[in-house]
Order: C-alpha cells, then structure tokens, then sequence
C-alpha cells in the first residue's frame, strides 16, 4: 500500500473511503497471496512450488516444472464489502497475476517473467518480476527474483484540492531481489527458504519506507494424490508492539489421474478451500477456484474469489 499516505492495512480500503492520513501502519505490498492453487493451500506453498505460482513463493521450484507453462489469475477481492467511495461510488478491488516459466538449455535450468497488479479507483501497485532457478547438486536448486515494484495514486478532485498533495509526485518505483532455496529430501519430500525484499526498496512517497524483509521456511509431504504443505512466516516490523509471524497448513487430493483436484488450507487471517479440473497431454489445460475467507480482521465480506487458468506445453 501507498507507504505514508494511508493506512490500509492489508487492504488498502482506506482509499477507498477517500481518506488520507499521513502515516502507514503496514507497508505497501502486503502479503495478500498469488495464484490460486497456492491460495487455495492456505499460502503453503514454500516446499510444494511446483508450477509457475512458483515466481512469487519459491523461485527455486520452478527447477520442477516438464516444460513451458504459462497461468493468469482474476481476483475478486472481499466480496460484498461494497467500500463507499468520497463521491458516492462503489470502488471495486482488482488483484491479478500473469506468469510464464521456461526451461533453458535443461529442465534443471529455467527462467520466468511474472506481472502482479492491485487496482482500485484511488490507487495502484504493479509488481514486475524477472526469475531464474537452477539445479545446483542433485537435491538442491537455488532461485532467484529481480523485482520492480511501482505505486501510482490517482488524482482525483479530492486530492488536486490539497495544496500540498497537488504538488508533489504521488508515483514511486523501486527494486529489491528475492533469493530461495528448495531441496527435494527425497520424491515425496521437501523443503524451502525463501528471502524477499533483501535489497532495500523504498517505495515511500511523503516519507522514505522500505518494504519489510520477509523470510519464509517450509516443508511439504507429496505424493501423486496427496500434498501436505506448511509454512512458517517472519516478517520485519511490529505490529501493536508484537513480532510479525505466521504459519500456514495446506492439503491437497488429486482424482483421476490428476484430472479433478481439491484443496484446502488455513493461516491465521483466513480459510480457504480450492478446487482445479485439468485436462490434456501434450498441451494441458487446467481450470483453477479458490475461495478465501477472512477470519481475523475483514468483516461483512462474502470472501475473496480467485479464478485461474494455466496451460503447460
């Protein structure tokens, strides 16, 4: 979110009331999750990583994928939360991702280029990502993610009438890297680590702010049916005075020949469950749903809609 322009905490809503306060509670950018088979997880994607969601939670995953793969994603975000506007309008959220992966010279090396886009009618964020993953001994593949971030608020009659507000630049840009590690103990079993915003990136626009570090570890259980992931999360910062820490559960089950699948997941801001249909051999074409439900701080919501599509050839 636009770093000390408004507080909005996670959702970045308070724009939506056409409310600007000059100090940010949470950085800009907050963890609202990519993909929706991730999502669908619960955000345990650390250890499991292995299709091009990979770009945004573990890099070194992406060694995993047989060929070229390519997914985008439509976000339907806090349903019914119908935020009023200044001038009366409703503001919709808008939260999507588009990613391509593909292998170079072996499947042990691959590159990808990710988009992730946040817009409302006050405010957006672009995030740009450029990954390469590479097979470094038989069990271990490193990662790495060059990010480009970008912030823009809107000049809307409410702002142009601040004196001050109209004369500065509200666009910011910055970079930063993501550096991942992904071992594979064995064919059901593996591990990750992951480290973003490790160069510092500061996306302030009254004030400097720097995005927060974040540092991820996790383990995942996988079978052809079967995946059973968690993560545990770390991330720079306080907030009411405590330590920024998470932990997230998923579980997956694939029918038919992972034709039909179903998931679910849990993390201390939501629930969630997801389902997927694939269908193809040489070109494969998979349908993705999840469903997010806030279980801490959103309130008279019907839930966040993520809707996927991702083709692997």
């Amino acid at each position: 979110m636009p770093q000390c322009i408004v507080n909005i905490n996670h959702v970045k809503f308070v724009f939506l009331l056409g409310i600007i306060l000059p100090n940010f509670a949470v950085a800009a950018f907050p963890d609202l999750g990519v993909g929706v088979r991730p999502l669908g997880m619960g955000g345990a994607y650390i250890a499991v990583s292995d299709d091009s969601n990979a770009t945004f939670w573990n890099a070194a995953g992406l060694t995993q994928i047989q060929g070229s793969e390519f997914t985008a994603s439509y976000s339907i975000l806090y349903a019914g939360l119908n935020a009023q506007l200044f001038n009366q309008d409703i503001d919709q959220l808008g939260y999507h991702f588009v990613s391509y992966a593909q292998p170079i010279g072996s499947p042990s090396n691959v590159v990808a280029t990710s988009f992730l886009f946040f817009d409302s009618a006050f405010y957006q964020e672009q995030t740009y990502l450029f990954s390469f993953a590479k097979q470094i001994w038989p069990a271990v593949r490193g990662g790495m993610n060059a990010k480009y971030l970008r912030t823009n608020v809107t000049e809307t009659p409410y702002i142009t009438a601040d004196p001050f507000l109209a004369e500065i630049d509200l666009t910011q840009s910055a970079t930063t890297i993501d550096l991942s590690l992904f071992y594979a103990y064995n064919d059901h079993i593996s591990l990750g680590i992951t480290g973003h915003n490790l160069l510092p990136a500061d996306i302030g626009v009254l004030e400097t702010m720097h995005l927060p570090i974040k540092v991820g570890f996790g383990a995942a259980h996988k079978t052809q049916k079967y995946t059973q992931a968690i993560d545990f999360i770390w991330r720079q910062g306080r907030i009411n005075g405590q330590p920024i820490r998470a932990i997230r559960f998923g579980l997956e089950r694939w029918f038919l020949n992972r034709q039909i699948g179903v998931r679910t997941g849990y993390n201390v801001d939501s629930a969630t469950v997801g389902a997927s249909v694939a269908y193809g051999e040489t070109y494969q074409i998979q349908l993705d749903y999840a469903f997010i439900y806030p279980i801490s701080s959103i309130t008279d919501t019907m839930g966040s809609h993520r809707f996927g599509f991702s083709v692997r050839f």
